[in-house]
């Protein structure tokens, strides 16, 4: 195999140079199409954080007129997590802890008590 000669492809064409400012063309409006369309998604994702920090800020006015401190966990319609702690000094973040340890080990205890009478109550 060595010192034997290969044959050459009589379809093959070398590439010609006159199409290459035509591809560059190409290139150019298809980078330049990408990046409008890139720019046009980012405007519309900050155009949404927008209305949903002002959905999110109206919220918490709304509960703040009912109560003094609060916690807010959930979800919204799209699925992303939804936080809102509103504590003004450390005393009522403090009882903010406290009832939400509270709330987990009640729920937790209440659980426990429903798995068991699910299960016969052993």
């Amino acid at each position: 195999m060595k010192g034997k000669p290969r044959k050459k492809d009589e379809n093959y064409k070398t590439p010609s140079t006159s199409s290459a400012p035509s591809v560059k063309k190409e290139d150019n409006a298809i980078n330049e199409l990408t990046g409008q369309a890139f720019i046009a998604f980012l405007r519309e994702q900050a155009h949404e954080r927008v209305k949903a920090k002002k959905n999110l800020d109206s919220l918490n006015a709304t509960i703040l007129e009912f109560l003094n401190s609060f916690i807010l966990i959930g979800y919204d319609d799209e699925g992303t997590p939804v936080k809102i702690i509103s504590a003004h000094n450390q005393q009522e973040a403090d009882s903010l802890a406290t009832l939400l340890n509270k709330f987990f080990v009640s729920s937790n205890y209440r659980q426990s008590d429903n798995d068991s009478a699910e299960d016969g109550g052993e």
